[in-house]
């Protein structure tokens, strides 16, 4: 016999379906991980295109849709995924960032899908790790973590909802 929440008049959830759910991770835990994964993601990425900045910057300019923007955008993205990475950092800039990530990871899928079905010559701009990945599993990577960027945003703002003025 289940036992009914008083309050809600709902049958009482059991252990396993509540674990499964994920229920038992607070809000803020679940925020706090996902911008510490973004920062090790955007932090990572930039240092590695900085510390191999003259591969970067060449790779761009062999890029079929972005040459002519070459110099621009190799300093640009290290220097935005740093500005991500602080704002990422505080709860005050929090919310900022979150949107900032998931814009960022937006342009980097629609790039590489892009470059995927529509481009000739498919060079790699990435450093590190992340530059052992085929197209495909980096555009699966870019998805998720654009989800997770997303799930961040989501997760936030039903913590604060927005203010009326």
């Amino acid at each position: 016999m289940e036992h009914n929440n008083i309050a809600s008049g709902m049958p009482k959830q059991n252990f396993y379906s509540n674990f499964l759910s994920f229920r038992w991770v607070k809000k803020s835990v679940a925020i706090e991980v996902i911008s510490s994964l973004l920062i090790l993601l955007f932090v990572y990425a930039a240092l590695s295109k900085l510390r191999d900045y003259e591969t970067f910057k060449s790779q761009l300019v062999k890029s079929p849709y972005i040459s002519n923007m070459a110099d621009f955008i190799a300093w640009s993205i290290p220097s935005g995924e740093l500005t991500i990475s602080i704002l990422l950092a505080f709860k005050q800039t929090r919310l900022i960032g979150l949107y900032s990530s998931f814009f960022l990871m937006l342009v980097f899928t629609g790039y590489i899908y892009a470059m995927l079905h529509f481009s000739y010559f498919v060079p790699c701009s990435c450093g590190g790790v992340l530059s052992q990945m085929s197209w495909n599993q980096h555009f699966i990577f870019n998805i998720a973590f654009s989800v997770l960027s997303l799930l961040g945003i989501i997760l936030t703002l039903k913590g604060n909802p927005p203010k009326a003025r």
